[in-house]
């Protein structure tokens, strides 16, 4: 198989060609804080048109394409710098002045940076790609990198990413899938990886139609308090009853903030643990291979073969404590669910309160049977999700057992 391919650009610059490279190859390089190049990988040189030599002692940025954003390298240094890794598409420049697109998975070593770098053909790729043109086109006319970083993410929360780890992760996820290439020995982490989304997902899915529960019933306590106003004396009852309903509803939908909290909520730490622990044991992968493509490679020191080996056990080693976190904060949510049903069963009493006074005011046209009825549909759905949400998140700490 061609190590390479070139594809001539038919956009503006004609004179630039495209440098396409195999699935299966991953370009890897280290540098030190400062950025300059410490180490790199055969493919990367062959890639880049660069001898080892060459690479060896140059800054970083000796294969930066001037169609990056700024920006976009402002997020990358500011996050690595920050102890967190990385992960984007980049355009590179070839020695010749031709250009390659990466996916770039960048992370921290002990004395720098590590970065490994495959061929990129997912769908969010084309759509980077139109978000990277905007922010060249407003670069040009002024936007200094700091503010082409927020408006990257902005633009990716507009894709639906919340957040810069939330695009690494998918972006990760999505290119890893389409090489189509998976140690055999890792196959079953993978799979349980995507069912432990597929679970958090769906229990996030049941507290949303919890919250959604409490939106629609959120008035019904001061319908109560309307009702009691306009029956005078005889609505005094369900004046207390209403503070009663109100007051402890407030204390349900407290605890329920702690399932779905975008920053600390219980599913959304799930969430940001599996995306993180799948994308390291993907990272790890990825830093396996590249060593044994070094072993093979007669010119490859030693150490740097080493070190790729140590990083990628280092990242499974990563990944085995963030699953760990999973199942941890798995178990306690069944601990949740039965102090929200207790309060169901709270409510219920209050509930229980409305209907002795809907039978004592049964001549009176008071519109607290529709209340009543309302309040039971609530509490029935409510009790209904919180089963169903208890149950998934066993299934979350057996799975979590598993990988």
């Amino acid at each position: 198989m061609n190590a390479m391919t070139k594809i001539a650009n038919t956009g503006a610059d004609s004179a630039e060609t495209e440098v396409r490279f195999p699935a299966e190859k991953i370009l890897v390089s280290a540098t030190d804080q400062r950025g300059v190049i410490t180490c790199v990988s055969e493919s990367f040189c062959e890639i880049a048109g660069y001898s080892s030599d060459e690479l060896m002692g140059a800054p970083h940025k000796i294969v930066r394409h001037p169609d990056m954003p700024k920006g976009v390298f402002y997020l990358v240094w500011e996050t690595l710098k920050a102890g967190r890794p990385i992960c984007t598409y980049v355009k590179n420049q070839t020695k010749s002045g031709d250009y390659y697109w990466v996916l770039a998975v960048m992370t921290i070593t002990e004395n720098g940076f590590l970065s490994s770098r495959i061929k990129p053909e997912a769908e969010l790729f084309e759509k980077t790609k139109k978000i990277y043109s905007t922010l060249l086109r407003e670069e040009a006319q002024g936007l200094t990198p700091e503010q082409s970083a927020a408006k990257f993410k902005e633009m990716l929360a507009e894709e639906g990413f919340p957040n810069l780890e939330a695009y690494s992760g998918f972006a990760l996820n999505a290119e890893f899938k389409s090489r189509n290439i998976i140690s055999p020995e890792l196959a079953q982490s993978f799979a349980s990886m995507d069912d432990l989304e597929l679970l958090i997902r769906d229990m996030q899915n049941l507290v949303d139609n919890i919250e959604q529960g409490f939106e629609r019933v959120r008035g019904e306590p001061v319908n109560l308090r309307i009702l009691a106003g306009r029956l005078e004396g005889a609505g005094a009852a369900l004046g207390t009853i209403s503070q009663n309903y109100d007051a402890m509803a407030k204390e349900m939908h407290g605890l329920v903030g702690r399932l779905h909290d975008p920053e600390t909520g219980a599913l959304q730490q799930m969430y940001k643990a599996v995306v993180y622990g799948r994308s390291t044991l993907q990272t790890s992968q990825l830093f396996d291979e590249a060593f044994k493509a070094a072993q093979a490679q007669e010119n490859q020191s030693e150490a740097d073969a080493r070190m790729l080996q140590e990083h990628g056990e280092k990242l499974q080693s990563l990944c085995r404590s963030r699953i760990i976190e999973i199942s941890s904060i798995g178990k306690s949510i069944p601990d949740i669910c039965r102090s929200l049903r207790r309060r169901i069963n709270g409510l219920d009493v209050v509930k229980l309160l409305c209907k002795v006074e809907s039978g004592r005011m049964r001549d009176v046209d008071s519109g607290l049977d529709g209340i009543i009825a309302r309040l039971e549909n609530f509490h029935d759905n409510t009790d209904r999700h919180l089963a169903e949400l208890s149950g998934k998140a066993s299934q979350v700490t057996q799975k979590g057992a598993t990988i």
